[in-house]
C-alpha cells in the first residue's frame, strides 16, 4: 500500500511537471538597433498558434505595430492587422496569432515613440 502511494505521488509531480513545462510561453524580444524607432521581424507561425514579442520601452511612449501575410491569416492581438497603445515601464507584450490551419508566414513591423 506505501509502495502504491508513493508511485501516485511520484506519478503526479511528473504530471504536474509536464503540464507546467507545456503551458510555459516563450517570448521572441524586439531590439531596435541603435539611433532607430522601429523594428521589422519576419517569421513563419504553426496553424492555429501564439506567438508573443516583448520589448522595453519608458512610461508614456506609443507602440505602433503593423503586421502582414499572404493569406491574412495573421493578425495581432486585437484581432485587426494594425494597433497602437500607450507603453508601461519596461517590457511591453505584442501577441500575434494565426487563426487559420496552415502555417503562414508573416512580417510584423513596431514603432515606438
Amino acid at each position: 500500500m506505501r509502495k502504491l502511494f508513493s508511485l501516485s505521488v511520484i506519478s503526479l509531480m511528473l504530471l504536474t511537471l509536464y503540464v507546467g513545462d507545456a503551458t510555459a510561453q516563450t517570448f521572441t524580444r524586439i531590439r531596435f538597433a541603435r539611433g532607430r524607432t522601429s523594428a521589422t521581424v519576419s517569421s513563419t507561425i504553426g496553424s492555429n498558434a501564439q506567438r508573443k514579442y516583448v520589448l522595453g520601452a519608458r512610461a508614456g511612449q506609443t507602440i505602433s505595430a503593423n503586421i502582414s501575410s499572404k493569406n491574412g491569416c495573421v493578425v495581432l492581438g486585437n484581432q485587426q492587422t494594425s494597433q497602437s497603445y500607450s507603453t508601461d515601464q519596461g517590457d511591453n507584450i505584442i501577441d500575434v496569432f494565426n487563426n487559420c490551419r496552415g502555417a503562414t508566414s508573416f512580417t510584423l513591423t513596431v514603432s515606438i515613440y
